[in-house]
């Protein structure tokens, strides 16, 4: 499993670890399946998703080329579908309350982990 460290130009200090998510079978799968306490995932190279045999809702951030936070959608029902056309990628947690990433935000890799998220 590959795992990287997400940081924001605007949010000094904070980071988000997800599982990336490359293979077409694992970003299909995506979060389906799991509980409400699953890590955060990121799809490479995925400009749309969809929640269709979701057990909860989703948070949704779709990023550009240049990790560019385009669209988020918070608390993403289950049966639904979101997309933007100039993503390249989107990371998805399970809809929770407190902080997610905002539109305008700049991300970075600090480190990627062939090891696990809970190796970093």
């Amino acid at each position: 499993m590959v795992a990287a460290r997400l940081r924001s130009d605007e949010r000094p200090g904070e980071v988000l670890e997800v599982k990336v998510l490359s293979a077409w079978r694992d970003r299909l799968r995506g979060l389906l399946g799991t509980d409400e306490d699953a890590p955060a995932v990121l799809l490479t190279l995925c400009s749309s998703i969809h929640t269709f045999g979701m057990r909860y809702p989703l948070d949704v951030a779709f990023i550009g080329e240049r990790g560019e936070v385009l669209l988020v959608k918070r608390g993403l029902s289950p049966g639904r579908g979101a997309s933007h056309p100039r993503a390249q990628c989107v990371v998805e947690r399970p809809a929770r309350e407190g902080g997610w990433l905002e539109e305008g935000e700049h991300l970075w890799a600090c480190s990627i982990s062939a090891d696990g998220v809970g190796t970093l």
